[in-house]
C-alpha cells in the first residue's frame, strides 16, 4: 500500500513553524453535565477515541522526513502509538478546577508544540470544573488538517446523540518504518510521477480543436486568476501595524460568545453574507483596540482562509484551502459604512476568482526546489504579506455530545506565525457565534481586552438591522 505524501501546502506548515510559532489548530470546549449525573472519565474518553481510530488512521500516524532535498514528508505508522500519550487528564477527577485555572491550563497546552516524532494531536480533559461543567482542549497540527476538516474530526470524536454506542477498540499493528534510503527513493519516484502528470495535463490543454480551445480558455482564465492573486494579495504589502511584532512561545486564548440571530438580521437587511457581518464586528473591535493602544485607527490587511474542499472530500484530511486577503476598514467609525466597504471588498475577490487563483498558485509551488519552497512559505506567512488572520469556521448547527455531555461552548484556535501577535477565529455552534482571540500576551497584552471590544462591536453592528418588529412586517 503506497504511503500518503503531504502536499506542498500541508508541508509548508512545517516550514514556517519555529520555537515561537507553533502550527497547531485547536479548540477549547465546555460541556454540560450528563443528564444521568454520571461522570465523564479519562478512561471512558480513551476507550471512545480508540474505538473510532479505524475511521481516521492519520491519528495513529506520524510524519517521516526524507533526506533534505528529496521531496515532501510522508505519513507512516507511529510504532510507539499509545492512546494514553494523546488523551490525557488535565486534573484529577476529584479536584474540580475553577474556570480561571482551566483557562490557565488550556493556555499552557496551547503554548507547547506538538512532538513531531509522534502522532500530531493531543486531547486534554478536565473531568470537572467548579461550576459542574466538563472542560476539554484538542489540538492538531495544521499539516494534518485545515479548519473545516478539524471540525469534521471533532464531530468524528463527538456524538450527535447523548446515548451513542462507541463500539470497541480494534486490533492494530503498526507497519515497519522505512529507512532514509527508502524514503529518498520513494520521494524521487513520486516526484517523477507528479512531473509526468503535470506535463500530461498541459499537453491536453494545448491540443487543437474545440475541446482544446475550451481547455486553453480555461487555462488562460486560471493563469489570469493566479496573476490577480499574486498582484492583489501576495505582492501588495500589508501596512505597518502595532499588531505585528516579535512573538514568544507564550499563548493565551480569550473569546466572546453572542447570539447569532441579530447578526443574521443584519445579513438579511443589508443583503450581505454572514462572513461580511462577522468581519464588520471584528473590524469594530480592532478599531477600539487601536484607540486603547493610543494609535490612530488605520486599515489592516487580513488573511482569510477559504475552504476549497468539495462535498465528496468531506472525510479527507489535509488542507483544502486557499487564502484571500481583505482590507478591514478599521478607520471607519460607522458600522454601516464598514459593512458596505467589507462587502464591496469580498464581492470583488469573488468576482475575480482570486480564491481559485490562490489555490493554483499554491499548487504551482510544488515544482520549486526546496530552498525556494522555504523562501516562498516564509514570505507568504510574513507580516509583510498580511497583518493578521481572521478565519470563519462553520460549526455544527445541531447538539453534539462528549460521552453524553452536551457541548455548550467552543472557541477555535487559529495559529499565528512569527511577526503576528494575534489571530481571530469565528465559530458557530447552534444559535450562537464565538469570536475567539488567540494571542501572545507578552507581545500584545492589550489584545486580552478584545472580548469586551468584540461584545460592544457585536451590539453596535446588530443595531444597524433596525427594529425587529419593522423587519418582520417588511418580510411578511
Amino acid at each position: 500500500m503506497p504511503r500518503s505524501r503531504l502536499s506542498t501546502l500541508d508541508a509548508s506548515f512545517f516550514r514556517v513553524e519555529t520555537a515561537s510559532a507553533h502550527m497547531h489548530v485547536a479548540w477549547k470546549g465546555r460541556f454540560a453535565p450528563r443528564a444521568d449525573g454520571r461522570p465523564v472519565t479519562i478512561e471512558a474518553l480513551r476507550a471512545s477515541v480508540s474505538a473510532r481510530l479505524r475511521y481516521a488512521e492519520r491519528f495513529r500516524q506520524r510524519v517521516a522526513f526524507p533526506p533534505a532535498g528529496f521531496g515532501e514528508p510522508v505519513w507512516i505508522d507511529d510504532e510507539r502509538f499509545d492512546i494514553a500519550a494523546h488523551v490525557v487528564p488535565m486534573s484529577a477527577p476529584d479536584e474540580p478546577l475553577s474556570r480561571a485555572r482551566f483557562d490557565e491550563l488550556v493556555d499552557r497546552c496551547l503554548s507547547t508544540p506538538l512532538d513531531r516524532t509522534r502522532a500530531l494531536w493531543r486531547i486534554e480533559l478536565a473531568p470537572q470544573l467548579e461550576d459542574g461543567t466538563i472542560g476539554m482542549v484538542m489540538k492538531i497540527h495544521h499539516a494534518m488538517v485545515d479548519g473545516k476538516s478539524a471540525v469534521e474530526l471533532a464531530l468524528l470524536l463527538l456524538d450527535v446523540s447523548a446515548d451513542a454506542d462507541h463500539g470497541d477498540p480494534d486490533e492494530w499493528t503498526a507497519r515497519a518504518a522505512p529507512g532514509p534510503t527508502r524514503l529518498a527513493l520513494e520521494a524521487l519516484a513520486d516526484g517523477g510521477l507528479e512531473s509526468l502528470r503535470a506535463a500530461g495535463g498541459l499537453a491536453r490543454m494545448a491540443r487543437s480543436g474545440p475541446g482544446g480551445l475550451r481547455s486553453g480558455v480555461r487555462l488562460a482564465d486560471t493563469l489570469r486568476r493566479a496573476a490577480l492573486s499574486v498582484g492583489e494579495d501576495v505582492l501588495k504589502p500589508a501596512p505597518s501595524s502595532y499588531v505585528n511584532r516579535p512573538i514568544t512561545a507564550h499563548r493565551a486564548l480569550v473569546h466572546h460568545t453572542t447570539a447569532i440571530g441579530p447578526l443574521l438580521d443584519v445579513k438579511r437587511r443589508h443583503g450581505v453574507t454572514l462572513n461580511d457581518v462577522a468581519l464588520c464586528v471584528v473590524s469594530g473591535a480592532l478599531r477600539e483596540l487601536s484607540m486603547r493602544a493610543g494609535r490612530v485607527p488605520a486599515p489592516l490587511k487580513v488573511m482569510v482562509p477559504v475552504s476549497t474542499r468539495a462535498a465528496e472530500e468531506a472525510g479527507d484530511l489535509g488542507n483544502r484551502i486557499s487564502f484571500v486577503f481583505v482590507e478591514l476598514p478599521v478607520q471607519l467609525h460607522r458600522p454601516a459604512e464598514r459593512l458596505a466597504a467589507i462587502h464591496a471588498e469580498t464581492s470583488r475577490f469573488k468576482d475575480q476568482g482570486r480564491a481559485g487563483g490562490g489555490e493554483t498558485l499554491m499548487g504551482a509551488l510544488g515544482v520549486l526546489p526546496e530552498p525556494l519552497k522555504e523562501a516562498a512559505a516564509r514570505l507568504a506567512a510574513s507580516p509583510r504579506t498580511y497583518n493578521l488572520t481572521v478565519s470563519n469556521v462553520p460549526g455544527p448547527r445541531m447538539p453534539v455530545y462528549l460521552l453524553g455531555a452536551e457541548l455548550i461552548e467552543a472557541a477555535p484556535v487559529i495559529p499565528i506565525t512569527d511577526g503576528h501577535a494575534l489571530s481571530i477565529g469565528i465559530f458557530t455552534v447552534r444559535d450562537e457565534v464565538t469570536f475567539s482571540v488567540y494571542l501572545d500576551p507578552t507581545a500584545l497584552p492589550q489584545a486580552l481586552e478584545l472580548p469586551q471590544a468584540l461584545s460592544a462591536a457585536a451590539l453596535e453592528v446588530g443595531a444597524i438591522a433596525g427594529p425587529r418588529r419593522a423587519r418582520s412586517a417588511d418580510a411578511a
